[in-house]
């Protein structure tokens, strides 16, 4: 194999922080759209969560979580210091803590206040009012500063911004105002406003085995 793969899902807000990565460390992979409703016996017999994204590298081995492969995209990247920069070691225990705090709790009120239908007794309004929490608190950290940790962005922020975009979406959905203060709504536009913001989310035709190679970046 001569070019690392990513499964990806377009929406997966795992799949994008990744992507975005990816952008960032001017990494190109082969990239597999996949419908996580119908997934691809090949992607099923490489992935032991059946989860997206997952990385296939060149001999094969397999990364399965999406912080994995930011970090293996900082250190594959031929950009100069770019684990310094977005990685820097005085702030390392903090980036980690806020991103386990955003796929451990966030996550987990956000999915049941996204999709309430989806899971029994869910009680969307209760899950709202617990993401708000960490919204306002993130809110708080950005009118301190540009990004989480200071005037240039960390991985911190490639892992959380993608969520809290699916929070905005899930809001809109139900008419919801006022849900974004004023400093975190400028922090997540500095990102859906970005040039890279188009490619990051190009929509690729869905993978098959029998399908020709597609790349991502596309151009």
């Amino acid at each position: 194999m001569t070019t690392d793969i990513l499964y990806s899902f377009r929406r997966c807000p795992y799949a994008i922080r990744v992507r975005w990565a990816l952008l960032i460390c001017e990494l190109k992979v082969e990239i597999r759209e996949i419908d996580l409703k119908n997934k691809p016996l090949d992607f099923l017999n490489k992935s032991k969560t059946k989860t997206v994204p997952i990385l296939i590298k060149k001999n094969n081995e397999v990364i399965e979580e999406s912080l994995e492969i930011i970090l293996w995209a900082l250190s594959e990247s031929s950009k100069q210091n770019l684990k310094l920069r977005y990685l820097p070691d005085d702030k390392k225990e903090d980036i980690f803590e806020i991103i386990n705090e955003n796929d451990n709790e966030f996550k987990y009120h956000l999915d049941r206040f996204k999709y309430a239908a989806r899971y029994k007794d869910s009680n969307e309004e209760f899950h709202f009012r617990k993401a708000i929490i960490f919204i306002n608190r993130w809110n708080e950290l950005l009118a301190e500063n540009k990004y989480f940790f200071g005037d240039n962005p960390t991985i911190a922020d490639w892992s959380i911004w993608p969520f809290v975009r699916q929070f905005k979406i899930a809001c809109e959905s139900q008419k919801r105002t006022n849900y974004l203060k004023h400093s975190i709504k400028n922090w997540l536009d500095s990102f859906e406003n970005n040039i890279k913001f188009k490619p990051l989310m190009y929509k690729y035709e869905l993978w098959a085995s029998n399908s020709g190679k597609n790349y991502f970046p596309s151009n």
